[in-house]
């Protein structure tokens, strides 16, 4: 999973806890438990590196992410014209987390689908069952590099069909493959497809799943709810009428029926937050209105302001026909983003596409017709939204079709409708904040987080001053988070040597180190309250990750006396103790700085929740509450400035005090441990090199100590400086590998498979101990040139990595008459060329002439084998 699924969750653990402590003052005691949980499981706290701690097990995310009851449903259809020529379709809808493979499934794999005409014989297939999509494609581990081909959420088959004239019975279809999961399940399926007719004169609407005792009644199948998994909202909807002449209108009707003690947002058209979001992103031609509700919508109050509906709720979106609309089968499609939320917590927000059937007709038929929902992604939803103006501007007439009332055709699940609809009119209710609902006038203010929902549920109901209290007490606990603690320890030692010293100069000392974690707080409570940059944020940024890493780094090697930091109290060697043994005003507040800056990775308990309200707070609020937290932080210390007799509890300075230093060496490499992980695998190798030139710089500046002459300290510092600069900035130009070209795994399946597709395939034998080969890869194969030829021939890249020992390598060597690497081999797509071998050290216009000679790619039917395919041209290096 993503960062931002694990930051969601430990977001909504930490609003779990802050509702029971509110409401219970007995449960602060546990505080003392938590700041131990902080000191032996230091990676568990960190919040915006997607920290996975289990911190309050008896919050519950309402089941979402269990798995739904069916695998797969499956429904099937067909129009025929006047001719006989007709279009048979198949759907797939699949539930949440499972795929099926496509019917191009390569062999040697899963078991691909495969759909055909059981009955009656007189239907014929006239073309193959192609997919409304491409499948999502992958190289396999399971099958030894093997291409994968999937569907997820949903799929449709069409193929063309012949029938005798007039047909209008059912047609078995049969249906083979494999559905799956975690564990796979075996489809053997007949399906009945029901006929759709383009007249209109006769038209049902099927859906034919695999479960027992299926309805075949229209009523029943438009009744059949649908629920993404166990999430807490039962969804029904229907298209009144399902045919419709042109000119004529009809409706969209979505029934939401949350479970008990949820609700659903109130209604918009475009992205905004808190809100139940509608998109149609296809029309066909058809205007259509924005969704109305049947229930008014009830304004909650507080720190962040929202509309929902309680219970059960109903839209109806208008559409009209244009009189210019010629007869013929239509659908509407679109997706809706919705979050089910209780009062105090929400559920992950979810999203469903919807698919509504409609049939363009001389007249009206005045039946419904199922509506098809499968499951969707939120952000997909919301960013189809901001991006449609999919909304007309039309008004329904009074005496357009009235459809059925949903009580009679759709499920009422286990929901409560609060508000029953009254003969004429929207549904009563006894909320004196309700107002009637409409679409798109949220008075919530969009902003970029969608989970913000979780934080205001508990926000509004929690008074400002209270949320500063416990920011106060989020702040102190930070001093223990084990990203400060180094910098805390070394604030220790300087207490240590303030004992004895004039009482207002440590209380000055220590009002400038407040002063120092004030300043960053001030700074990102500014940038928070207009930006709305998260805590943290900044270490999404690849510069600040690395060069924090780096400054880590070089503290540590500081504390073990590679060499001396030259600003008073940030650090001591033996040579320079007299010199730095007195904290300096600048040395205290560059020490609040630095340790504010380690303290934004941590959130620590209860900054989840208090930072989360500051998104949708005015910037007076996120300003007080980021100060709040800043003197929460900074408290301890000035405390003691103002109370220096509780120095007194330290020990006296000492030899202690260095061993001291250089542990706190090792929590720094500890916490540059920790960076270090968050690069991702084409950056750690030019990192650790960089690290290595920091330390080779800081030796250079160690070797003149801090007493000497100005001008050698400053020949040492530029040189130190330049070195390190030098040595990493090749490392990122030399060491970081940025893929040119698609690298597939070798694998010897794969590679016939190409070739019988009459692909044009080069395969490059290295191993990362081989120097050559790492040349070869840089200079000549892993090049734009190289891309340029390859995407000319339509040419495919493969590499076999010898790194580690492989037989089936080994064995293709051999077969090569190659017992070392580099090994070039380039396989014409056109067989009657023989295969080019390139040994050792190539260069790039070698290689691009190597291919030009083995031509482009060639479609397998006009394949030519001949004995020459066995021989192998070499060319010398």
């Amino acid at each position: 999973m993503s960062d931002d699924y694990h930051c969601e969750n430990e977001r909504k653990r930490m609003t779990s806890s802050m509702r029971r402590w509110i409401s219970s003052p007995s449960h602060w005691l546990p505080m003392l438990a938590l700041l131990g949980y902080c000191w032996i499981a230091p990676a568990q706290a960190q919040d915006n590196f997607g920290g996975g701690a289990d911190l309050f097990p008896d919050f519950s995310l309402g089941g979402f992410g269990d798995e739904t009851t069916e695998p797969v449903q499956w429904r099937a259809t067909y129009t025929i014209d006047a001719s006989g020529k007709g279009k048979l379709d198949v759907t797939a809808t699949l539930g949440s987390g499972w795929h099926i493979y496509s019917m191009t499934q390569p062999a040697g794999g899963p078991t691909p689908t495969t759909l055909s005409v059981k009955s009656p014989s007189e239907i014929k297939l006239t073309g193959k069952f192609t997919p409304d999509r491409q499948p999502h494609s992958s190289v396999s581990t399971v099958y030894k590099g093997l291409t994968v081909e999937e569907f997820e959420s949903n799929v449709t088959w069409s193929a063309t069909i012949q029938a005798p004239a007039g047909f209008d019975g059912k047609i078995s279809v049969q249906v083979d493959g494999l559905v799956c999961k975690e564990a796979c399940v075996p489809v053997g399926e007949t399906l009945e497809a029901i006929a759709v007719n383009e007249s209109g004169d006769d038209v049902s609407s099927g859906q034919l799943t695999s479960d027992v005792n299926t309805e075949s009644s229209l009523f029943s199948e438009v009744a059949k709810p649908f629920r993404d998994g166990e999430y807490a909202v039962e969804w029904t909807a229907f298209v009144f009428p399902a045919t419709v002449k042109a000119g004529q209108w009809g409706e969209l009707i979505f029934t939401a029926t949350p479970d008990p003690t949820y609700h659903v947002y109130e209604t918009a058209v475009d992205d905004a937050d808190l809100s139940t979001n509608f998109v149609v992103t296809t029309k066909s031609g058809l205007q259509i209105g924005k969704p109305v509700a049947n229930v008014p919508v009830t304004q909650k109050q507080g720190v962040l302001s929202y509309g929902y509906f309680k219970g059960k709720v109903t839209w109806r979106i208008p559409f009209m026909v244009p009189t210019t609309t010629k007869p013929g089968s239509k659908t509407i499609e679109g997706m809706i983003a919705y979050q089910a939320c209780t009062d105090g917590s929400c559920l992950q927000p979810q999203a469903l596409k919807f698919k509504a059937p409609l049939t363009i007709a001389a007249s009206n038929i005045e039946s419904p017709a199922a509506v098809m929902l499968t499951s969707g992604k939120s952000n997909d939803a919301k960013d189809a939204a901001a991006e449609t103006q999919w909304v007309d501007p039309i008004t329904k007439p009074a005496d357009a079709p009235k459809p059925p009332t949903t009580d009679d055709i759709s499920s009422t699940g286990g929901g409560t409708d609060a508000n029953p609809t009254l003969p004429g009119g929207p549904a009563a209710t006894t909320d004196p904040n309700a107002k009637p609902d409409t679409a798109g006038s949220s008075t919530v203010a969009s902003n970029d987080n969608t989970t913000a929902a979780n934080d205001a549920q508990a926000g509004s109901s929690t008074a400002f001053p209270v949320i500063l209290c416990f920011a106060f007490i989020g702040g102190l606990i930070l001093n223990v988070m084990p990203c400060v603690l180094p910098v805390v320890g070394l604030k220790i030692m300087g207490f240590v040597n303030q004992a004895g010293e004039d009482r207002k100069r440590i209380l000055t000392l220590n009002v400038a180190y407040m002063a120092g974690i004030m300043a960053v707080f001030a700074l990102l409570a500014i940038v928070a309250a207009v930006t709305k940059f998260g805590w943290g944020e900044q270490f999404t940024y690849f510069p600040v990750r690395l060069g924090l890493t780096l400054i880590l780094f070089a503290l540590a090697l500081s504390y073990l006396d590679v060499w001396e930091i030259p600003v008073p109290g940030m650090a001591a060697g033996k040579a320079s103790q007299d010199l730095q043994n007195r904290e300096g005003f600048f040395g205290a507040f560059s020490k609040g700085v630095f340790a504010t800056i380690m303290a934004t990775p941590c959130s620590g308990p209860l900054l989840g929740f208090i930072l989360g309200l500051t998104l949708n707070l005015a910037p007076a609020q996120t300003i007080a509450i980021f100060l709040t937290v800043g003197l929460g932080m900074s408290f301890p210390y000035l405390l003691i400035g103002f109370r220096p007799k509780l120095i007194a509890w330290l020990p006296k300075p000492g030899d202690w005090m260095v061993t001291l230093k250089q542990l706190m060496a090792f929590l720094f490499l500890g916490t540059v441990a920790f960076f270090f992980s968050q690069f991702n695998d084409t950056q750690k190798v030019p990192v650790f090199v960089s690290l290595i030139a920091v330390w080779f710089g800081c030796w250079i500046i160690g070797k003149v100590p801090n007493y000497a002459d100005l001008n050698k300290r400053i020949s040492a510092w530029v040189g130190g400086i330049a070195a390190a600069t030098a040595i990493s900035i090749g490392a990122f130009h030399f060491l970081e590998q940025v893929k040119e070209l698609d690298w597939k795994d070798y694998n010897e399946a794969q590679l016939q498979q190409l070739r019988s597709e009459g692909k044009t395939v080069m395969v490059d034998f290295g191993a990362k101990w081989c120097v050559n080969c790492i040349v070869n890869y840089e200079v000549a194969l892993n090049t734009a040139k190289t891309r340029k030829v390859m995407d000319e021939l339509g040419a495919v890249a493969m590499y076999a990595d010898w790194t580690d020992p492989d037989e089936k390598i080994k064995q293709k060597l051999s077969e090569l008459d190659s017992r070392s690497i580099p090994l070039l081999v380039i396989y014409p797509g056109d067989h009657s060329k023989a295969p080019i071998i390139m040994r050792d050290l190539v260069t790039q216009q070698a290689v691009v002439d190597a291919l030009r000679r083995a031509g482009a790619s060639v479609s397998s039917s006009s394949l030519s084998f001949s004995a020459r395919d066995q021989n192998i041209a070499t060319i010398a290096p």
